[in-house]
């Protein structure tokens, strides 16, 4: 189980980067893992740098290529500031991930371009057939970050998605590429890659996280472009929206609510009154 075994799995390797400055590991055989900043934070709530990495089903397509060879192997990154402030940097090496596609087909939305690409290589627009396509091998899926050919510079996320299944599977020995896929019998056999770093290798932590603090103040206090309302930096949207779940409630789409009851009814699972 994924969710478990990676939690394990970074506790050692914060362990291990206590005693000895740095811990590292690599996984293979696991399965879909949740947040991959969940790990990278881990690591920053104890004064470490955090890094965590996976890879998944192959969903992405290289550049210039028409049939998916990588997946959108997640790369989280985590460092500490001041009083609770963080540097949570929690990204797909795809320009969106499949559940971005799978919210497209449910509201019934033409994809963006630059998304995606169709069995012939070219941008889709159809999120049902895409899924489809995706789901039974025949080609297409999602793009590189920065999307499609040379122009926007895809090429750089294929590059990060190709180094995230080196460091997840190539030192586990797990399974990369196209070959990470679903089976009748087993999830997708995915790799993860975990890795905490403590600050005072390299200097005071207490000094290093004035500077963190300093550094996002700076960033915040940006003008913002015309029409926005204000800067963020990586993690910033999320942890004011945690706070906001924790005393309004989580928000939830009718639709996944709609899935949520219709599965804890069928566990026999009591479902809560939702907050209208």
């Amino acid at each position: 189980m994924g969710l478990s075994l990676s939690k394990h799995s970074m506790e050692r390797v914060i362990a291990k980067a206590k005693e000895h400055g740095v811990g590292i590991c690599s996984i293979r055989n696991s399965n879909h893992f949740g947040i991959a900043g969940y790990y990278a934070e881990m690591a920053a709530r104890q004064d470490m740098i955090g890094v965590a990495m996976t890879n998944t089903a192959a969903l992405g397509v290289p550049t210039f290529a028409r049939e998916a060879a990588f997946g959108t192997n997640p790369i989280a990154f985590a460092v500490p500031g001041l009083e609770g402030k963080m540097f949570s940097l929690d990204m797909a090496t795809t320009t969106v991930t499949r559940g971005k596609i799978e919210v497209s087909a449910r509201e019934g939305k033409t994809l963006s371009p630059g998304w995606a690409v169709g069995t012939d290589g070219l941008v889709a627009g159809d999120p049902v057939k895409l899924l489809e396509d995706m789901l039974f091998k025949r080609g297409g899926g999602l793009l590189p970050l920065g999307g499609e050919g040379e122009s926007m510079s895809g090429y750089k996320g294929y590059g990060l998605a190709v180094m995230v299944d080196i460091l997840t599977a190539l030192t586990s020995g797990g399974v990369f590429g196209g070959a990470v896929m679903d089976s009748e019998i087993t999830a997708a056999r995915v790799c993860h890659f975990f890795m905490a770093l403590r600050i005072d290798l390299f200097r005071d932590p207490g000094e290093f996280k004035q500077d963190i603090s300093r550094m996002l103040d700076e960033l915040t206090a940006l003008k913002p472009a015309e029409g926005a309302e204000r800067v963020y930096y990586a993690g910033l949207k999320e942890q004011e929206a945690e706070k906001r779940c924790e005393t309004a409630g989580v928000p939830l789409t009718d639709e996944v609510w709609k899935t949520l009851k219709e599965t804890a009814e069928g566990l026999s699972l009591p479902v809560p009154a939702p907050r209208l």
